[in-house]
This record gives structure tokens, C-alpha cells and sequence, in this order.
């Protein structure tokens, strides 16, 4: 939830607050918590975005194309006007080659050497497919860049026709684009680590962070803007920087980060709950029209209470949820000392809620530590009334027995009073992993 706000939150302020343009983008599935904060609110879900690669896409220019029905009179004027080859398409918009001003002038040759302006009359008015090259490379917009760098190395052509997923023509593209493409260019909210970002990220260019979690290694090519806080959500510093700029979210945007204050800090119950989060929910109720502005703290309080209840009601519960949705829509990476984790999350009213699903959430970490070769595959069940947590936990047997918790008879581990991950659970799980791979 926190992640989702964030990036719709900020990319709304950077745009407000500058002149380029910022898209919010998620890299999974949204829980159903962040669903119920979206509908309630009213804001779209931000693009799903599987990998920051450039992709040839990127640097196709939409140029004109010629049909069969064109002559070469037509073909001529349209290099001469954009001084670039004219794409010949099919009828459904298919390339059938390229034609280019040297096709055009050895298609030519004869009649513009002879002295009859018939002859060069009627060579104009001849198909501006007998000039066209079907040899011509066709690339495919969806294609990573550097997938096709080798073909488009091999090649003497200048220019590249580019289809969509159909075969249909998107453009063209310049093979000195291909060779010096431009990166991709990402702002990284509530996250800083590698093995959390979206894939391709090491491809990409990051130009700034924003988070409130620990500090992981992010190399960079040139400074960036770094900024990470000890506060309890990514949102509060995000509604910060807005305050600092005196900007105001649109309601619907000034819910989710109000959303994403409360589902991180479990409506301020969390031990990373901070008065800056407190204060900028106020801020953020106010804005979304949960509550007046001349209304006292109390009743702001009040208001913000009882949508954070429903807020924390519509995500928690395990039910009849599918256990691939239990384990992994708010699961988080972590690697130390050369052992990878995977610690996920999930709030429930009451633990007995694990019982009858606690065989099938094991098979489920069990396969996830395989595919993803971990040490350890946690899932922190997290009574959001009572404060307590259990631990669900898969992997190398010498790391969960070092584990300082206390095992249950039905080999899940008792954490009370544990609520946060990132807070309370992650140190001694990193601090384990350092004693015992």
C-alpha cells in the first residue's frame, strides 16, 4: 500500500513541482488492501512495469509510409520532404520493405540519364514498389535494445522498420540511436535495494531515492538525490516534501498516501510510527476530505481512525485467499553475508486464521525457497488487534533454530509484540544470517 501511494503521490508532485513528465509504475500485483484504498479514492492503479530495459520502442520516430497504389513520383516527394527512406506497407499495414533516395536513383537510372521527358514522365508514374528493398531488417518494437545490437552491428542499413506485437508498422528507427540508446531514467520510493527494484534496473538510470528503510548499496554513475528518514512510511516523506513546497494533493491522491501512512504504521500501533507520520496524516485527511479544516485534532483523529480500521479490514484475513497471493503480495528481498531471504507479510484479526491454511503456506515458501534459492523464506502473520505475530518459516534448518523465538508445537514460531518487519523482525534475521552462513 505504502509502495503504491508513494509512487502515484510523488509522481504527481515532481510533475507539479517541474516541467518533465513522471509516471507511477508497480512491479506486482496490487494486494487487496492497496484495491480497496484505490476504488475507495477513485485513482487507477499505477502501470504495471515487468522491466526498466530500453527497449527499440523507445526510439521509434513515427515517419510517413507509402501504400502499393503510390507511384515513385510520390515516393520521391517523401524523401525530399522528411530526408529520410520511405517504409512501403501491404495492405494491413505490414512493411513490405523500405525504399531509400539510392534505391530510388538506380530504379531511375536510365531514364534520368536519357533526354526524353516522356521517359522520365513515365518512369514516375511506375509503382513505388519496383524501387523497394525486401531485404530490409524489420525490428521488433518490444525488443530489448540490447538483444538486437549485434544484427543491427552486422548490418550497412542506416534505418530499421519497426512493427508493433501485430507486425504492424510503428516507425523508424536510426541505428545511431540503437548504438548510443538513451537510459531509462527511474526515481526508486520505498525501496533502495537491488534485489527489491524492478528488473533491468542495472540498465536504467536512477535519479533519485526516496525511502525509509535501511541503507542498501546502489551504485551510481553521477550524485544523485539520496534522501532516507526514520520515519514509519515512505508516504510521510512524500507528503513532506509537498508541505515543504507548499502543494496541495488532489483528494483522491492526498487518501492513498493517507493509506499508505496507516497501513505501514497499522494506524500509528507500529513501533515505526513517528509524530511526522502522525502529523502528515493529519495534513493528508484534511486534503482527501476525511475530515473539515477547521475541525478539531480530536475529531481529525477520529476520522482517521475509522478509515484506517476499514483500510486494515479489507487486506487482513487469510479466508479463501489463494496461498500464492498470502506469500507473495507483500513479500521483500533481503541479502547479507551471501545468503538471500525472502520475508513476507500478512495481517489477520485473529492467528487462529493459520491453522487450517498453515500445510499449504509451507509447500508454497517451500517451493519459493527453491525457485528462488534461499536460505530462508519467512511469512510474519501479524495480528492487527492483539500486536502479536507468528512466523511462519522454510529453509535451512540451522538458521531457523538460531532464530530467537519460540517454537510452537505446530513448528510455527511465536513472536509477541512483533509487528514490524522492517523494524523488529529484519535485524534479527540479518543478525543470524551473520552468525550462521
Amino acid at each position: 500500500m505504502d509502495a503504491i501511494a508513494s509512487a502515484i503521490g510523488y509522481a504527481w508532485l515532481l510533475e507539479h513541482m517541474g516541467t518533465d513528465k513522471y509516471t507511477p509504475g508497480r512491479v506486482g500485483q496490487v494486494n487487496a488492501q492497496t484495491a480497496f484504498a484505490l476504488e475507495h479514492f477513485k485513482v487507477d492503479a499505477p502501470q504495471l512495469v515487468t522491466d526498466v530495459r530500453s527497449r527499440v520502442d523507445d526510439l521509434v520516430e513515427n515517419m510517413p509510409s507509402l501504400n502499393r497504389e503510390q507511384t515513385l513520383l510520390e515516393a520521391c516527394q517523401s524523401i525530399a520532404r522528411t530526408r529520410r527512406p520511405a517504409p512501403l506497407l501491404d495492405e494491413s499495414r505490414k512493411p513490405i520493405g523500405l525504399i531509400s533516395g539510392a534505391g530510388l536513383f538506380a530504379t531511375m537510372a536510365d531514364a534520368l540519364s536519357s533526354t526524353s521527358v516522356l521517359a522520365l514522365a513515365k518512369e514516375f508514374d511506375r509503382p513505388a514498389e519496383s524501387a523497394v528493398d525486401t531485404n530490409t531488417i524489420v525490428l521488433q518494437g518490444e525488443e530489448y535494445i540490447r538483444d538486437v545490437m549485434n544484427q543491427v552491428l552486422r548490418s550497412d542499413q542506416d534505418e530499421f522498420i519497426v512493427v508493433d506485437e501485430d507486425g504492424h508498422y510503428s516507425g523508424l528507427c536510426r541505428k545511431s540511436y540503437l548504438l548510443s540508446p538513451q537510459r531509462r531514467k527511474v526515481v526508486l520510493v520505498d525501496h533502495n535495494e537491488l534485489e527489491q527494484a524492478v528488473p533491468g534496473l542495472e540498465e536504467a538510470e536512477v535519479v533519485e531515492v526516496l525511502d525509509h528503510h535501511r541503507l542498501s548499496s546502489m551504485p551510481t554513475a553521477v550524485p544523485i538525490r539520496f534522501h532516507i528518514e526514520p520515519v514509519g512510511s515512505c508516504s510521510t516523506l512524500v507528503t513532506e516534501r509537498a508541505l515543504e513546497e507548499e502543494a496541495k494533493f488532489p483528494e483522491g491522491i492526498a487518501g492513498l498516501l493517507l493509506s499508505g501512512i496507516l497501513s505501514d504504521t497499522l494506524i500509528f500501533r507500529s513501533p515505526t510510527a513517528t509524530e511526522r507520520d502522525r502529523y502528515a496524516a493529519m495534513k493528508l485527511a484534511v486534503m482527501a476530505k476525511l475530515a473539515g479544516p477547521r475541525e478539531g485534532e480530536a475529531k481529525v483523529l477520529a476520522s482517521i481512525n475509522e478509515y484506517g480500521q476499514k483500510l486494515l479490514a479489507s487486506g487482513a484475513g487469510l479466508g479463501m485467499r489463494p496461498v500464492e497471493e498470502i506469500v507473495n503480495s507483500d513479500i521483500k528481498y533481503y541479502e547479507s553475508n551471501g545468503a538471500k531471504v525472502g520475508i513476507a507479510q500478512v495481517e489477520v484479526a485473529n492467528l487462529s486464521e493459520l491453522a487450517p491454511r498453515l500445510n499449504a503456506i509451507r509447500v508454497a515458501l517451500e517451493d519459493m525457497v527453491k525457485t528462488q534459492n534461499l536460505a530462508l523464506a519467512l511469512l510474519m502473520v501479524t495480528d492487527v488487534v492483539l500486536g502479536n505475530s507468528r512466523l511462519v518459516a522454510v529453509g535451512q534448518g540451522r538458521i531457523i533454530a538460531t532464530l530467537p523465538y519460540a517454537r510452537l508445537d505446530d513448528d510455527t514460531l511465536d513472536a509477541p509484540g512483533i509487528m514490524s518487519r522492517k523494524k523488529q523482525l529484519l535485524p534479527t534475521v540479518l543478525a543470524v544470517l551473520s552468525q550462521s552462513v
